[in-house]
C-alpha cells in the first residue's frame, strides 16, 4: 500500500513540476495536486502507529519477510526527494564514498540519475515567484523604501519592549542583493525571495490570497516528509536499536543523520516569518501595484 501511496504522490509531484505556475492561470490545478500530495503523506505517517503497537521481539520474528524492502531508501522515496529538489550534494553519505544510488539495482539507479536532472518542484517555485515580483513591483527604489520605512516605524516604536520591536538590522540584510548573497543557507534568488515576501506580507489582499495558499501547500509538504523522516526514525530505534537497516543501511545513526533541517527544500518559506511587519505598520502605502 505504502508503494502506491509513493507512486500517486510521485505522480502528482512530477506533473507539477512540469506546470508553468503563473498567477490567475495555473494555481488551482498545482494546489488541487499538492493538496493530494498531502493527504497521502499524512496517511503514510499514520501507518507508523500501527506498526508501534508491534513489540521489537514480534517485530524481529516477521522482518525476514521484508528482504531488502525499505521505504525509506526505496527508488520512489528517492524520485520523491528529487522531484522535491533535494540537492546530491546536500545528502548524507551511509558510509564514505557510498552514494545513495549504490542501494539500488542498475536499473534502479539509472532512474534516480535521471530523477536528479531537470525542474524540480524548488526550482518551479522559484521561478513563480520571481514572477510575481517582476508583476507586482513596476518600481523596485519605491518598493525598498516602503518596505525600510515600515520596519524604522516598527523599530523605533517606544511603546512596546524592545525585544518585541522589529530587527531593523537583520531586515536591511534582505533589501540589498549584495547583502541578501551572504545569508547561510539561502536557495532562492534575491527576486524570488522578493516575491516570497510580498505574498506573505499581503496575504490577505485579494491579489495574493492564492498565491499565499500555494506557498503554505509547499511548506505543509516540507513539513511532513519532514515528520515521515522523523517518525521513520524513531520506529526503527524502537525496533531495531542500532542494527543495520532493513535496506542495508547502518541504520538509525544513518537515518538520524538525514533528519536535519538541510533536507528541508523549502526551509526559506518557513523563515519567512522572521521578516513579516505587523499589520499596524503596513497601513500607509503599499510598495506594489496591481497589473
Amino acid at each position: 500500500m505504502k508503494c502506491i501511496y509513493f507512486g500517486k504522490n510521485l505522480h502528482d509531484l512530477g506533473t507539477s513540476r512540469l506546470e508553468k505556475i503563473e498567477e490567475r492561470t495555473h494555481l488551482s490545478g498545482i494546489t488541487t495536486k499538492l493538496g493530494r500530495c498531502i493527504l497521502i503523506l499524512k496517511v503514510v505517517i499514520q501507518h507508523f502507529e500501527i506498526i508501534e503497537t508491534m513489540p521489537p521481539a514480534v517485530f524481529l520474528n516477521f522482518r525476514k519477510y521484508l528482504k531488502s524492502g525499505s521505504g525509506f531508501q526505496s527508488l520512489q522515496f528517492r524520485q520523491i526527494e528529487n522531484t522535491l529538489g533535494l540537492r546530491p550534494e546536500t545528502r548524507e553519505q551511509d558510509q564514505p564514498g557510498k552514494d545513495y544510488k549504490d542501494a539500488l539495482n542498475t536499473e534502479q539507479s539509472e532512474v534516480a540519475k535521471d530523477s536528479e536532472k531537470g525542474d524540480t518542484l524548488f526550482s518551479v517555485a522559484e521561478t513563480w515567484l520571481k514572477n510575481v515580483f517582476g508583476t507586482y513591483v513596476r518600481d523596485r527604489v519605491q518598493y525598498f523604501n516602503v518596505l525600510s520605512e515600515m520596519m524604522k516605524t516598527w523599530a523605533e516604536d517606544t511603546t512596546m519592549e524592545e525585544h518585541h520591536r522589529g530587527n531593523k538590522e537583520a531586515f536591511d540584510k534582505i533589501l540589498k542583493e549584495d547583502t541578501y548573497e551572504t545569508i547561510p543557507d539561502r536557495r532562492l534568488t534575491f527576486e524570488a525571495f522578493h516575491g516570497a515576501l510580498l505574498i506573505s506580507l499581503y496575504q490577505d489582499e485579494p491579489e495574493f490570497q492564492s498565491a499565499y495558499h500555494t506557498i503554505k501547500l509547499f511548506m505543509d509538504i516540507d513539513s511532513l516528509v519532514s515528520k515521515w523522516r522523523h517518525t521513520h526514525v524513531l520506529m526503527v530505534h524502537r525496533m531495531l536499536g542500532k542494527k543495520t537497516g532493513t535496506g542495508g543501511s547502518s541504520g538509525y545513526d544513518y537515518l538520524k543523520r538525514t533528519n536535519q533541517d538541510k533536507y528541508r527544500v523549502f526551509m526559506e518559506f518557513f523563515n519567512m516569518g522572521a521578516y513579516l511587519i505587523p499589520e499596524d505598520y503596513k497601513r500607509g502605502e503599499k510598495p506594489y501595484s496591481v497589473p
